[in-house]
Parts: structure tokens; sequence; C-alpha cells
């Protein structure tokens, strides 16, 4: 059974023309008024939730709070460096964190107000509110009623690794947030055709993030100009305006982090990885390097196929740091098989997926330790605006129940780690 379309979908009669003026304008307010009190109650409920699930000790792997304090302070660099922070590269007068800086810039006025103790975990679970929040407001470009949009939004929210990664709040999953929270507004910018240059400074925020995200610009451009398949760009004078401005917002944060390398490699490109002391030794990496097409199938293992530990002792199904497979983590993601590639929508979302994708699945870590896969989070919105073009048609029962299912696999995964049911 099917949920009933909207009234727009299944009118057979003549339509009536909308309202135009002051009555048009007033009803465009009071949307957008519901709207946006339904996205700080979505960012509530969800940090709420996430702090709550948070551990309570500082994060360990808090690099991006030693960096904040390091730019409070007019450095690059930390003046020390734990032996548990094994990503440190020595260089100058200290030592280099070798992330882009983005998650560590959203920390400055936190250390700035709690010091250098803060514990990075709840900035990461108040930017996994406010990530969530995002979406609410990005399904509410989609013609979705109210349950579907609702059901959507708590599947991001709660039915994919998303939870997991932000109340943990290390530095890896700070950077996943980050660019969920900025690549889902460039995308809600680029869906309503408005305002390039910002939507060019939140991708380029996005890809300050985490690298990858920078290769979705292609598809961010397609759905920002409707190219649909078979391709047709109707107003190129326009496509051509908007690339520009969308362009020369993007430059602005990658022309700040070509001289940040400077500053710290003294060279425009990210080196930073390859100067982590022994990394290359590293059994992930020593025979084919960070980068190779030979990591291909170790990725498409964790994409498709890993699943639980089955174990004797209770609740028996265990959770890995290996990973689990995506639909294994989100089943409601196999509805994406139905999406129709002429929807402009889904043909720019897929094109950003796949770009994104390239860097990847060939490198030679496939994310552990984690719960689930986390690297999906840097094509997640993409995903779910796909999704939603699928649901826009209806969403069946088996649909509600695997949406449904997502939320508690999640649910139940966050309370076997935090109990320490996990090995690898």
């Amino acid at each position: 059974m099917v949920e009933p379309e909207t009234p727009a979908q299944t009118t057979t009669g003549p339509a009536l023309a909308p309202p135009r003026g002051p009555l048009r304008r007033g009803i465009t307010s009071v949307g957008r008024r519901s709207d946006s009190i339904g996205a700080v109650l979505v960012i509530a409920i969800t940090a709420a939730i996430y702090l709550l699930t948070a551990g309570r000790e500082r994060q360990d792997y808090d690099y991006f709070v030693r960096l904040a304090d390091a730019f409070l302070n007019g450095r690059l660099y930390l003046l020390e460096a734990p032996s548990w922070l094994n990503e440190l590269v020595p260089g100058g007068s200290g030592w280099y964190v070798v992330y882009p800086p983005v998650p560590a810039l959203l920390l400055v006025p936190f250390v700035a107000a709690f010091g250098i103790d803060f514990p990075q975990q709840v900035a990461s679970s108040l930017f996994g509110g406010v990530s969530v929040g995002l979406v609410w407001l990005l399904l509410g470009r989609f013609a979705l009623g109210g349950r579907r949009r609702l059901i959507l939004t708590a599947v991001f929210g709660f039915g994919t690794v998303l939870w997991y990664v932000a109340e943990t709040g290390s530095a890896w999953y700070l950077a996943h947030v980050s660019a969920v929270m900025f690549s889902t507004a460039a995308v809600i910018l680029a869906l309503d055709r408005r305002w390039p240059v910002a939507m060019g400074v939140f991708l380029g925020l996005a890809a300050i993030s985490r690298l990858p995200v920078a290769l979705a610009f292609i598809g961010v451009l397609m759905l920002s100009q409707r190219i649909g398949w078979p391709v047709r760009i109707p107003d190129r004078a326009r496509a051509l305006r908007e690339t520009v401005w969308f362009g020369l917002g993007m430059a602005v944060p990658v022309g700040l982090y070509f001289v940040y390398n400077l500053a710290r490699w003294g060279t425009l490109t990210d080196e930073g990885y390859t100067k982590i002391p022994g990394v290359l030794e590293d059994p992930i990496y020593e025979k084919f390097g960070i980068f190779a097409v030979e990591y291909i199938p170790r990725h498409i293992h964790a994409i498709f196929l890993r699943s639980w530990n089955f174990v004797d002792d209770p609740p028996f199904i265990q959770p890995s740091w290996w990973g689990l497979g995506l639909f294994f983590t989100t089943p409601v993601l196999i509805w994406l098989v139905r999406a129709r590639l002429r929807d402009p929508r889904v043909l720019g979302s897929l094109v950003a997926v796949a770009l994104v994708a390239i860097p990847i699945v060939t490198h030679g870590n496939v994310g552990l330790a984690q719960f689930g896969y986390r690297f999906s989070l840097d094509v997640q919105v993409f995903l779910f605006v796909i999704l939603a073009t699928v649901f826009e048609r209806g969403m069946s029962r088996l649909a509600w129940l695997a949406g449904s299912a997502s939320i508690a696999i999640c649910a139940y995964a966050i309370w076997a780690i935090s109990i320490g049911f996990v090995e690898f």
C-alpha cells in the first residue's frame, strides 16, 4: 500500500490559480516562518539526543580543540605532541595538524569561551543538530507530505552513521559533521537557485572540512542549473553567470586553504598526510601507497557486504569496528534504485556522488575504527536528495518499515558500543 499523493499530484479537475499580491506574500511568509520554527525544533531535539548519548569524558583525539587554541594564540602549529595524537607532523617550532582547518575554526568561539579543556564532542553534537535541521529545510523543497518529510529527516539524523559520528566527535568525525553541515547548506541554495556566491562558499567550507567533497562542485552546479538527462542547458547566459559567481565563492575558502598549505608545507597543495612519520610503513599503505585502484575491492566490501559480528554472548549481534555495509545500516537507502535519471535533481546528485567517491574508494583506509561506513557522510546529503525524489511519488508500508528499521539499527549500535559490546 502506498501513502496517498498530495492533492496537487492527484487533482484531475481544473487547477485553481495561485494567490497573488499581498495574499501570496502572506502565505509564503507564514510557510517560511513555520519552516524556521520546525528547523529550530529539529536542531534542538537532535542536538539534545546527540549530547545525551555522547561520552562524558573529554575526547582524546582533540586535534581541532588544540588547533583552535593555537589559532587564538596566533599560531598554525601545536606546541606539544601527546603520544596518542599520532598524526601530527613536526615542523617549524612545533607540530602541524594535517587535517583541513575548518572544524578548528568552528571551535574557536568554544575554546575562547571555555578553554582548551572544552570537550570536542559537545560542539560536534551541536553541529550535527544543525545539520539535521538544515535537512529538514532541504526536504521542504520537495513535494513530500509532512509525515514523509519527518521520517526522512529522522532517518538522516538517527538512521545513518551521522548519529554515532556526531556524538563521538573525534577529529576525523568532527570533519565529517562539518562537511555535512556546509554541503547541506550549499545544496539548499542550489535547489533554490539563489545566491551562487554563498553556495560556492558553503561548498568550499565543506571541502576544507573533508577534501573529497570538493569534487561535488559539478553536481552542485547541475542541481542549480536543473540539468537532467538528456543534458540540456536552456539558458546558457544565466548558466555561465551562475557558474562564475559560484566559482568565485568557492575560490575564497579554497584559496585561503592554499595559503594555509603554503605556510605549513611550503607548497600550495596538501602534502600533510604523506608527511606523517611512518605513515607509508603502515600495513594498510605499505604495498600500494595511500591511493591506488587496488583498494577499490576493499571499499566495495565495506560499502555493500560488511556485516555484524555474530557472537555467542548476549545480545549476540555485535557491531564491528571494521564497519557495517551501507544498506545494513540504513536499509531505506535501497529505495534509491527507484530514482529516475531524467530528474535533474537525481542526475546532479549522482554526478556529485560518483565524483566524490573517486578519492574515497581509492584510499587505502576504509574508515576504521567506525560504526557503519563513515565515508558515506561525504555524499549523504546527495543520497537523500535522490531518496526524496523517489518518495515524492509516495511511500509504501515497506519503505516506512525500512526507515523505522534504520533508526532502530543505529540506536541499537549506539547502545551496544556504549556498553563496550563491540570488537573488530
